[in-house]
């Protein structure tokens, strides 16, 4: 069931016919220059194919499971406006501990230390990843990374980092061990520091920053002209 939330946006839905993965986001402001960020590769990246397509922008990718491995050296995910980094996305730089899908006919692995087909992946947090890339805001950042979107929201909220809009999906009754209640608190310090929940369909939620410092819109202002 797909719910809208703030009909003061527009809202579209991006992926392929009969994808797995649907998003739909507010496209205001959505440009060729815009810094887009999508975390979680999985099986399937239509959406990311779909916003090169009526944007003409480029996407930053991580995702370094054996899933996201396989699907980016797919022939047709082989251009030029994806760069992707083996990465998982965490709080912190360094090393994660991932275990393989639950359902042994699924894709998504997800943090965990237990179990005996671990293995252990390179992580960063946003920051780092951002300075990496020069940087200073994002305009859209996708979460799909099984339950380590908590961390990530906390993180990028600490560190106010800009970004103008969030799609997230949340993991409670999914991965084990996550409640509820995690989402609930995860959803309240986002709307707490200014964002609007848009859309949500399912597990999916889509956020937008209303109320963005005038630093951080200068900030994007001066990236967007170089």
């Amino acid at each position: 069931m797909a719910c809208c939330f703030n009909r003061r946006f527009e809202l579209i839905t991006l992926c392929a016919p009969g994808s797995i993965c649907p998003w739909t986001i507010c496209p205001d402001g959505l440009n060729a220059k815009s810094v887009i960020y999508s975390g979680g590769v999985g099986s399937d990246i239509s959406f990311e194919h779909e916003l090169v397509k009526k944007f003409d922008c480029a996407v930053v990718l991580f995702d370094p499971s054996p899933t996201g491995i396989k699907t980016m050296a797919l022939p047709e995910n082989k251009i030029p406006q994806f760069r992707h980094f083996p990465l998982a996305l965490a709080a912190h730089a360094g090393k994660l501990t991932m275990a393989p899908p639950l359902d042994p006919q699924g894709d998504s692995w997800f943090a965990q230390d237990e179990g005996s087909a671990k293995i252990e992946v390179p992580c960063t947090d946003l920051q780092s990843l951002m300075a990496q890339n020069g940087h200073q805001h994002i305009d859209l950042l996708k979460l799909d990374i099984e339950a380590s979107e908590y961390e990530v929201i906390d993180d990028l909220l600490q560190r106010r980092i800009p970004i103008r809009q969030i799609c997230v999906e949340f993991h409670h009754g999914i991965v084990p061990g996550i409640r509820r209640g995690q989402t609930i608190r995860s959803m309240l310090k986002l709307i707490a520091r200014g964002y609007k929940l848009l859309n949500q369909e399912g597990a999916n939620h889509t956020f937008r920053m209303t109320r963005l410092r005038q630093t951080s819109a200068r900030q994007a202002n001066d990236e967007r002209g170089r």
